[in-house]
């Protein structure tokens, strides 16, 4: 049996029953047993009763063991790092190589979930040559819809930015306006139909602009 740094204890040292080790570690007395079954710790058991007993040093290790296992590492390369096989770092290194490759298989099914859940089908109803092309080479058709949406977001922004343009200069253009306007015939015309003249002039332009936005939309 291979003995770990984490086997030495010290005599004085409490021991704790399987019980106080759930409640210390969080882990369920079912996987404590298996991971002593799977040799990745080795507590002592009382020669009076043949009881379990667990130090601190168990404690701590159970603790770094539910870590690595909340990160899916593998037991068996626990087990190694224990035994001094492994290079914890090493070990890690992979399991991060794993977790991209995982990223990139949710990124991808995402961006498929999407593009379904727009078609507004039912599962009868879904193009089997799209099926195909989806078999054939995933990959390759998930590139194309990302091109797509970095495409429409490309097009979003280009829109949102005319239609900004496009409302400043609709500003300066009434303003420009006004100013010629009351500056020539302010001292000709009366306060109420000074009033009203800006209000026609201002909701004048914002049809035209409004115009243009619907047509620019409908185009797009």
């Amino acid at each position: 049996m291979p003995k770990s740094t984490y086997q030495k204890k010290d005599a004085k040292e409490l021991s704790m029953k399987i019980k106080e080790i759930e409640i210390q570690t969080g882990i369920t007395s079912h996987n404590i047993r298996f991971y002593e079954k799977e040799k990745l710790i080795f507590p002592k058991r009382n020669p009076l009763n043949g009881y379990r007993e667990y130090t601190e040093q168990d404690v701590e290790l159970l603790k770094r063991i539910k870590l690595l296992r909340m990160l899916n590492v593998p037991v068996s390369d626990i087990r190694e790092c224990i035994e001094g096989k492994k290079q914890l770092s090493d070990v890690l290194t992979i399991r991060l190589e794993a977790i991209k490759a995982e990223e990139n298989r949710i990124r991808q099914n995402h961006l498929l979930c999407e593009q379904l859940a727009a078609m507004e089908i039912e599962i009868n109803d879904l193009p089997a040559e799209l099926i195909d092309k989806i078999f054939r080479d995933k990959n390759a058709y998930v590139y194309q819809l990302e091109q797509l949406k970095k495409h429409d977001r490309m097009e979003n922004l280009i829109f949102l930015s005319k239609q900004i343009t496009c409302i400043l200069g609709w500003l300066i253009v009434i303003v420009v306006c006004l100013q010629f306007y009351f500056g020539l015939f302010a001292a000709h015309v009366s306060k109420p139909l000074q009033i009203v003249t800006f209000i026609m002039t201002a909701l004048l332009f914002s049809c035209i602009f409004w115009i243009i936005y619907c047509n620019e939309k409908k185009d797009r």
